[in-house]
């Protein structure tokens, strides 16, 4: 319908069809009126992506101008606005937070750098003891890898260096000092292993008489368990083998030798049980005439 003289493609009855100013005969993409615009050599009609020259590189059916991450087919799985090619960890959108180079999808303590460090099968920071696998096991809030006695609430309450649960004397310091087997917080004599062996009330330590209750009685430096003469500061003066608090004869070796009744300290007349019966100031023992007051006042020797 047009003369050839006047017709633009003479050899095109369409007559530029797509009206892209290049006649059908000799474009490459007819009915493609961009003529391929993305250069991937395919025209529009065979080209599932007109504007994206690795048409859908990921795969992910959005074409590459209308894809945020043309080259990540989940699309910014983690939704961390970083997209898979460029994210250390899609699928972590904290990327690896407490960096211990194991993105959180693969993280069994994806907040906790050191995984779990005592074994223990909670992650810090739910673990409060993250290097103690018992959680404290004394309750006293100190966690076993920094306390002294992780055993011993008290941590070692009387000082002595060892703790409660090794402690055979946990509230006592010098750990029953006398061997007694009463730890010193309840021995009423901690540092006498007879405990008050006379019954005094003055424990051995400071008993100058452990072993006399009326702790030398007498005064003569001699203890009552030792004393042959307990209650005799003099411990039997006279030497006659009876003490002086039961001695009749004090200074009387003898005990009134003569049976008179009269100690010899006191006795004027010795071995004299009579003690001058006749009263003639002679003893018997050296009178001659025992019964004769006048002693042979006629001097006949009779």
């Amino acid at each position: 319908g047009v003369c050839d003289g006047v017709d633009s493609c003479q050899n095109d009855a369409l007559n530029d069809a797509d009206g892209d100013g290049v006649c059908d005969a000799v474009d490459s993409c007819l009915n493609d009126a961009d003529n391929d615009v993305d250069n991937d050599g395919l025209c529009a009609i065979d080209d599932s992506c007109e504007l994206d020259a690795e048409n859908d590189a990921d795969g992910d059916n959005l074409c590459g101008n209308v894809d945020d991450c043309k080259y990540d087919a989940e699309n910014d799985w983690d939704s961390d606005d970083v997209c898979a090619g460029d994210d250390p960890c899609p699928h972590d959108a904290a990327d690896d937070f407490d960096g211990d180079d194991l993105c959180a999808d693969i993280d069994s303590c994806p907040e906790d750098a050191e995984n779990d460090a005592d074994g223990d099968n909670i992650c810090a920071p739910d673990d409060i003891c993250k290097y103690d696998p018992e959680h404290d096991a004394d309750s006293d809030e100190i966690c076993g890898n920094e306390d002294s006695c992780p055993y011993d609430a008290g941590n070692d309450i009387d000082s002595d260096l060892i703790c409660q649960n090794l402690d055979s004397c946990h509230i006592d310091a010098e750990n029953d000092a006398d061997g007694d087997s009463i730890c010193g917080n309840l021995d009423s004599c901690p540092h006498d292993d007879e405990n008050d062996a006379d019954a005094d009330n003055l424990c051995g330590n400071a008993d100058s008489c452990p072993y006399d209750a009326d702790n030398d009685s007498d005064g003569d430096a001699i203890c009552g368990d030792v004393d042959s003469c307990a209650t005799d500061a003099l411990n039997d003066a006279d030497g006659d083998g009876i003490c002086d608090s039961t001695d009749s004869c004090l200074g009387d070796a003898l005990n009134d030798v003569d049976g008179d009744g009269v100690c010899d300290g006191v006795d004027s007349c010795l071995d004299d049980a009579l003690n001058d019966a006749d009263n003639d100031g002679v003893c018997d023992g050296v009178d001659s005439c025992q019964n004769d007051a006048l002693n042979d006042a006629d001097n006949d020797g009779i």
